[in-house]
């Protein structure tokens, strides 16, 4: 009656791929973290993984850690100098080859994060037509 030799595997979720890449890139994230962060880079990057172990939806508050690390490793605060991101990025050596790791970590993070941002904006967009309806 039921064909059992055939396994179907849902499709991942987007939410499910950034858990995976997070989980996956856990310590470089740590580190890219605390080196372009300090200690409060890597208390972020904790609350951030921390958050998306869970099993139940990202809270808002892993939400905005989401938010902010995607800031923190794309480098988004610089130019502030009032940031400790200023001073931890000023102490990077050009040359060194963790900056190399760090932009294809950011790069792979930034993406995983887009397609769970753009999968959550589609999600949402049917419940807002209902409404306008």
């Amino acid at each position: 009656m039921f064909d059992t030799t055939e396994t179907y595997a849902a499709p991942p979720s987007a939410l499910g791929e950034l858990r995976t890449y997070v989980a996956e890139q856990r310590e470089g994230l740590l580190n890219a973290a605390s080196l372009l962060g300090g200690h409060p880079g890597a208390r972020l990057a904790h609350s951030l993984i921390d958050g998306l172990a869970a099993d139940a939806m990202p809270s808002r508050r892993t939400l905005e850690a989401l938010d902010d690390l995607l800031d923190l490793l794309m480098l988004e605060n610089v130019h502030d100098p009032e940031r400790i991101e200023a001073a931890c990025f000023a102490l990077i050596d050009p040359a060194s080859p963790v900056v190399e790791e760090i932009c294809l970590l950011a790069d792979g993070f930034q993406g995983a994060v887009g397609r769970f941002r753009d999968a959550e904006e589609a999600a949402s967009a049917p419940a807002a037509r209902k409404v306008a309806a």
